[in-house]
């Protein structure tokens, strides 16, 4: 009884400091200015899956753009985007940020105007 006390103390001591220690506050955020989503591989081709990411990234980070659901598809670095857009003017800002990715080889952007 003594011992099974003894270890839910223990325990409970853990527990405590480990909640203290995960409390800390993680340092300021070191990264400035734009993001950086360069996507390469080796052969100097970009990955499909990474220029994906970094298309939605990109597109989640635009004030402009960010509350659109948009779907993207990339293949062997061409990304086709679908979804729907209130204006030609955001069809058209989609259109050259997509383009501002790094490793889009080309865009086709297939939106309907709501």
């Amino acid at each position: 009884m003594q011992a099974t006390k003894l270890s839910f103390v223990t325990i409970g001591i853990a527990l405590a400091g480990s909640l203290l220690l995960s409390s800390c506050d993680p340092g300021p955020n070191t990264q400035t200015g734009p993001l950086d989503l360069t996507v390469s591989t080796e052969d100097g081709t970009g990955d499909d899956a990474n220029i994906t990411t970094a298309v939605h990234t990109t597109l989640m980070a635009d004030l402009q753009l960010k509350h659109l659901a948009i779907e993207v598809e990339t293949r062997k670095g061409d990304v086709k985007l679908s979804g729907e857009v209130a204006t030609a003017a955001q069809r058209e800002h989609a259109e050259r940020v997509v383009a501002a990715v790094s490793g889009v080889k080309n865009s086709c952007i297939k939106y309907s105007t709501v």
